[in-house]
């Protein structure tokens, strides 16, 4: 992970990840911040929470609106389907950037950077990779993102989470 900057490394607990496959945390968390989670990433959550998917991505998008005072769009932002996401990303990406996004599709063997962060008032962005504590980046995603910051102009960012008990 050294190409890349790492932004912040936060820690998780097995509580805090269970609470999140239970729903519990899907719910209060899309209620309590719906600037950034919607209706669309609340159903995608809930239907495949048992996986144990998008909990890191969810944690850092809280984490980075608590630490850094960004918003994020998680994961489906690629996608035109997804409305508001993709309005978003039209207001603040353009000509190739914007290309090379709409590439990296659900039949794209490499998908763009898990978050999309941006100020509340637009005037900063960037992409960021989550990782989780066995996560690792793969080598199309090394090369895919380094094309993404050569044609945006923007870096990738990484944010990892190790994990640790409450009272360990």
């Amino acid at each position: 992970m050294n190409e890349f900057n790492i932004l912040a490394t936060f820690i998780t607990t097995k509580t805090l990840r269970d609470d999140f496959i239970n729903g519990r945390l899907i719910e209060e968390w899309s209620s309590l911040y719906p600037f950034l989670f919607d209706e669309k990433d609340k159903e995608i959550a809930m239907h495949q929470r048992q996986l144990g998917y998008h909990y890191f991505e969810w944690f850092a998008a809280v984490l980075l609106f608590h630490t850094k005072g960004f918003y994020s769009l998680i994961e489906a932002y690629a996608y035109k389907s997804h409305e508001r996401k993709s309005k978003i990303i039209e207001s603040l990406v353009s000509g190739d950037a914007l290309g090379l996004i709409r590439s990296s599709g659900i039949s794209s063997v490499t998908q763009c950077p898990d978050l999309f962060l941006y100020k509340p008032d637009r005037s900063e962005w960037f992409f960021c990779e989550i990782k989780g504590p066995q996560d690792f980046l793969r080598e199309r995603q090394i090369n895919y993102f380094k094309d993404l910051e050569k044609i945006s102009g923007k870096k990738v960012h990484i944010v990892r989470f190790i994990n640790q008990e409450i009272g360990k």
